[in-house]
Parts: structure tokens; sequence; C-alpha cells
């Protein structure tokens, strides 16, 4: 089960799975101090609009994705937390099928308001 900073993981994937672009920028901490990279070479965003025009980009594509957490490590700092999570991928294409893959998500959340959020997240596929 995972809960304190470990549900931004499950709540990331969550907008993802929805491609809901203001869910998943809600997951992440306010302010333009903020960060992800994803597992290609391009999926890189420093500050809020380049993570808008990021995720924008992601979410039209012709699959979905989605991960569910295998194994969660937390390292707890006052209200902030590095999270590592090992889990299981998956892209829904829109034409139908899916694919499975590993996933690996890890970065800094803070509390914000009661809620976990994301300072930088990093979403990777491990390779063989």
């Amino acid at each position: 089960m995972i809960d304190g900073p470990g549900q931004a993981v499950r709540d990331l994937s969550e907008a993802f799975a929805a491609r809901d672009l203001g869910a998943a920028l809600a997951c992440f901490a306010p302010g333009d101090d903020i960060g992800y990279a994803g597992s290609e070479r391009a999926e890189s965003a420093v500050g809020r609009a380049e993570l808008t025009a990021l995720l924008g980009k992601v979410f039209t594509r012709t699959e979905a994705y989605a991960w569910e957490p295998r194994e969660t490590t937390v390292h707890l700092a006052g209200s902030r937390a590095y999270v590592f999570a090992e889990a299981d991928g998956v892209a829904r294409a829109d034409a139908g099928g899916h694919e499975n893959f590993p996933y690996r998500v890890s970065g800094l959340v803070e509390q914000v308001e009661g809620r976990w959020l994301w300072r930088h997240c990093q979403g990777s596929e491990p390779s063989s």
C-alpha cells in the first residue's frame, strides 16, 4: 500500500493515464522551481512553462501511459522526501491493445497543504 510521499507516484500515474494536463500539473509543487525528465532524450523540462509544453505533447500521443508501483522507497526529511519506485508500466494504444514494460519513478516531493507534490520527477525505462 502506498501512502505519504509515495502517493505522489500514484497520483501522477493517474493523471498520465487520463491524459489530464491539469491534473498532471497539479501533481507538481507551486511555482516555477519544478522539473521533469522522462525516458526519451527530448523529455526534459525545467519550469512550469516547459513542463506544460512537454506534457501537452506527451498527452497528444496515440497511447496513454500509466504505472503501478511494486516497491517504493522513501527517504523522509521533514516536509520533503526523496521517492524511488520500481513499477510496472503500461502503454495503452488508442487503437486498442497495450504494451507492458518495467518502469522507475523517482524524485523530490514536498508536502504542500497536506498533499505530497513533485518538485522534480524522473521516470525511466530501465534497460535489460
